[in-house]
């Protein structure tokens, strides 16, 4: 286990020259960290340090960026939502949102998507969607009418039959959300039953389900969603995590670097405060 001084320090040096803004790779998955770290530690430096980051990010986006959860804008949007939503960011920030909501918007009406995964297709921009209905967004008509909009894509797919089998996961975890949302709990509960009677579903096996996640990471998504007990499986792979010695982080992101081990770090401490697991 890399001690939690050293991601500190990794993440303080490169966190602001990290060029990358995303979610999953770039400076907002790193600013999850130092929120969670300042709320643990009662550090207003740390929290001071996040809130550096998001200016930074701001400054970062322009018209041409990509839509995209894992790299763009969707992601960068949830992460937002997420600050506001744990208190992290105060409650009049949420006009950060305007421009956030205008392109988004834009995307999921009027561009192409590639796929129907959650990094880098419809299912990652109707997450977005999603968290902006379940807080600061509530009152805009605009997010719902995107978000029907890419509901109806979705599900027109699985009424067609033609989800490949490596989104279907991704899919059934958007109509899992979606259906969280009081006015959407009835309109998709048969769309949410259908995806429930895929194989990969029906029969899941943690081991393959979301394989951009890491392990500890997938088996507590898998937790969350589908109705298995994955305690011990958990309890099993927290141990190899503090047994083992990660000299190594691709990059300083939440998804699999830096900013993942600190936040992993984090959990096994306060065990349970995982909401950044909702975010993978």
């Amino acid at each position: 286990m890399t001690s939690l001084d050293r991601i500190i320090q990794t993440l303080i040096i490169n966190g602001t020259l990290t060029e990358p803004s995303g979610l999953f790779h770039g400076k907002t998955g790193i600013a999850v960290f130092f929120f969670n770290y300042a709320r643990q530690t009662n550090n207003k430096l740390f929290h001071d340090y996040a809130i550096d980051l998001i200016e930074e990010i701001q400054q970062q986006i322009t018209v041409t960026v990509s839509a995209r959860y894992d790299i763009g804008l969707a992601g960068i949007g949830v992460g937002f939502e997420y600050f506001l939503q744990n208190g992290f960011l105060e409650a009049e920030d949420d006009n950060i949102f305007e421009e956030f909501d205008a392109r988004m918007y834009r995307a999921a009406m009027y561009e192409p998507y590639p796929d129907l995964s959650l990094g880098g297709g419809l299912t990652g921009w109707g997450r977005y969607f999603i968290y902006r209905l379940r807080g600061s967004g509530h009152k805009g008509n605009k997010l719902h009418e995107a978000l029907v909009h890419v509901t109806d894509e979705i599900t027109q797919k699985i009424e067609q039959n033609t989800v490949p089998e490596n989104e279907q996961p991704d899919v059934y975890r958007f109509f899992c959300d979606l259906t969280t949302l009081p006015e959407y709990t009835n309109q998709h509960h048969y769309s949410l039953q259908q995806c429930k009677e895929w194989e990969c579903i029906s029969k899941p096996n943690v081991q393959s389900l979301f394989p951009y996640l890491g392990n500890l990471q997938r088996l507590h998504v898998c937790q969350n969603y589908f109705n298995i007990d994955l305690s011990e499986k958990i309890g099993q792979e927290w141990k190899k995590w503090e047994e083992m010695n990660n000299n190594f982080q691709r990059d300083m992101g939440m998804l699999k670097g830096w900013a993942s081990e600190g936040l992993l770090y984090l959990t096994s401490v306060h065990p349970h405060d995982i909401s950044w697991f909702n975010l993978l």
